[in-house]
């Protein structure tokens, strides 16, 4: 091979690598069909009375010094419709334990001893509405509505379908989707059973464009799905107090742990 031939080479398998620093996508980056496939994503997830999964999630912030830092958390989440909902989320700042029974959320903020309950009567999208108007909008939570699709494509400008990939082995479509203020892509997995198994967010206008990640795994449907209690047993030593208090149950830690994010 001539030394030509060689840095060609090197170069494409740079492109194509983890080490990669600019990108040449293949035509299947010109495919029409991203909003196709991530309808039928929707549609999926939408039919399903109960499902569960497993989750890891790994959300990155940048220090005054910039320097990028992630803190992941992993956990599960159970849901049967229109209005049961029970999430976990263990990291390194929280152990989380959230539950919703169709008239009450309960959070209890296993590693702080405490709890807080809400009155919020009505379906999980219902749940999910509120919380983003009050400001507790958790990234991935698009998942579990029954309309994914019109609340993922909201604002989204550019789709596209880049390529077929492999999540933990298995065969997904990987698709790309920007707006003005942020670009997701998300890895869907192939088949009978179309179910996102990556979810990647990245905050373009930040210092450093930070990502949220969000991968899946172990997804069960129907009869699949293990029994789970949407109502939480709180210790007796736990004390009851105002959601406003269980700030600290956040991803990332105080401010002054590592310094402002940016």
């Amino acid at each position: 091979m001539s030394s030509i031939s060689y840095v060609q080479t090197f170069k494409r398998l740079l492109i194509f690598g983890s080490v990669g620093v600019c990108c040449v996508f293949p035509t299947a980056a010109l495919a029409d069909d991203a909003k196709d496939i991530l309808k039928a994503m929707s549609d999926y997830l939408a039919a399903q009375k109960t499902m569960s999964f497993h989750y890891q999630s790994a959300l990155e912030a940048v220090t005054p010094d910039f320097e990028k830092l992630q803190f992941v958390s992993s956990g599960t989440a159970s849901l049967t419709r229109p209005d049961k909902l029970r999430i976990t989320r263990t990291g390194g700042f929280a152990d989380v334990d959230v539950s919703f029974d169709g008239s009450t959320l309960t959070v209890h903020g296993k590693n702080l001893d405490a709890y807080a309950k809400i009155d919020a009567k009505g379906s999980v999208d219902e749940l999910l509405e509120r919380l983003v108007g009050a400001g507790v909008e958790a990234p991935g939570a698009d998942l579990l509505s029954t309309n994914v699709y019109d609340l993922m494509m909201s604002d989204v400008t550019v789709a596209k379908h880049i390529s077929s990939a492999f999540v933990d082995g298995v065969e997904c479509e990987y698709l790309t989707f920007r707006t003005p203020e942020i670009d997701w892509q998300i890895w869907i997995q192939t088949g009978a059973q179309p179910i996102p198994r990556r979810y990647v967010i990245t905050s373009k206008h930040v210092g450093q464009a930070p990502q949220y990640t969000l991968e899946i795994s172990d997804f069960k449907s129907g009869a699949d799905v293990a029994k789970v209690s949407y109502n939480i047993d709180i210790p007796t030593s736990a004390k009851k107090v105002d959601l406003s208090e269980l700030q600290s149950l956040d991803e990332l830690p105080a401010p002054t742990d590592v310094g402002e994010s940016k």
